[in-house]
């Protein structure tokens, strides 16, 4: 076996025939020469190993399971095989830009205090591409408060030192999925930074056979369950309802149902904001900032859905305001569009999740 590659690329797919030869070829056609292409077939039963075992690119190292291991599992199996220093993630309907790899072990090899790194991401669905809602600008404190009140990262954009992830001694936990990617990112903050580029290195392709269809339900428990300890220090027994309402509304983008809701997921935010404040006062202006506009958000799916007293309870959270004022256009539209859903019975839905929905 020749020398261990600077990156091993990380791709576990079950029956993912149609899209996947478009995956490969995106990750193959990286600027970055040295690394491997670690793809694990999890017990397809479609045309998944025929179209593998046509790939004869030497970086490709094909491994497969006969009994489905399941997501977590097959990364499990995956990752042990991997012998970079470097990982990257990549799911099997995701594209890479060409210089993904190139750019992000270059940030790594500069950045020696950051454990893992995402990067901004497109949207595909529909035949369009559209990007996040992700502001430009972050930095590894303030990622590490997003971790807090969302998901700011996209599975298959993120890139990790692998001897991190070796000293947590298990890669994925089984017992997160199909939030086992958030649980790491937590898992991982002890040790060092997390950090998201503004580059855009990913292309993430939303489809109805997307593995969280179906399964929100499940993907919100799990994250309540990974914030949940980390919120114990400022909430104490309160803890597991407040990570439910933060997940549920912030990071689900569910409407609350009523203002006595909007009031509690206010007043989370305000015990977590003077928490995180303290610990890292040099950032404050930017944390609050980013949580004035996550407030906003928030009072504002309210406020359309026709929630009455949304407004008065987000205009009463003065500490969760600072930094950020919306427009009055979008205050004044909200407003009216609640009254007309209120006076017709209109129930809006919540967004379709979409990977790293951070604000």
């Amino acid at each position: 076996m020749s020398a261990a590659p600077r990156v091993s690329v990380l791709l576990t797919t079950r029956n993912g025939a149609g899209l996947l030869r478009e995956t490969l070829d995106s990750v193959l056609a990286q600027t970055l020469a040295d690394f491997e292409l670690v793809v694990v077939d999890d017990a397809s039963t479609d045309a998944t190993p025929q179209l593998l075992a046509a790939c004869t690119d030497p970086r490709l190292r094909m491994l497969r399971s006969d009994r489905q291991l399941g997501v977590a599992g097959a990364r499990n199996f995956g990752f042990a095989a991997c012998r970079g220093s470097y990982v990257a993630a990549q799911d099997h309907d995701d594209l890479s830009r060409p210089a993904r790899l190139a750019v992000q072990a270059d940030y790594l090899d500069r950045h020696p205090g950051i454990v893992l790194v995402g990067s901004e991401i497109l949207i595909a669905s529909a035949g369009r591409l559209r990007p996040t809602d992700h502001l430009p600008g972050s930095t590894p404190d303030l990622l590490r408060w997003m971790l807090h009140v969302d998901n700011p990262l996209t599975w298959s954009s993120v890139m990790f030192r692998a001897e991190s992830v070796r000293r947590l001694g298990t890669f994925m936990r089984q017992d997160y999925e199909p939030a086992d990617d958030f649980d790491l990112y937590h898992r991982l903050l002890p040790q060092g930074g997390i950090a998201r580029l503004d580059d855009v290195l990913c292309v993430y392709r939303w489809h109805n056979a997307n593995a969280s269809h179906g399964l929100m339900e499940r993907i919100h428990d799990r994250a309540a369950a990974v914030l949940a300890p980390a919120y114990l220090p400022w909430l104490g027994d309160a803890a597991p309802e407040a990570a439910s309402l933060v997940v549920r509304h912030l990071s689900d983008r569910q409407p609350v149902p009523d203002a006595a809701t909007l009031a509690r997921l206010g007043g989370v935010l305000r015990v977590l904001l003077a928490g995180f404040c303290a610990a890292a006062p040099q950032t404050r202006a930017q944390i609050e900032a980013h949580t004035a506009r996550t407030w906003w958000l928030a009072a504002r799916a309210a406020i359309r859905s026709g929630v009455p007293g949304a407004l008065r309870r987000w205009r009463g959270e003065k500490a969760l305001r600072l930094g950020f004022q919306p427009g009055a256009l979008d205050i004044l539209e909200s407003v009216a569009i609640g009254l007309i859903r209120r006076k017709t019975g209109f129930a809006p839905v919540g967004q379709s999740p979409g990977p790293g929905r951070g604000q």
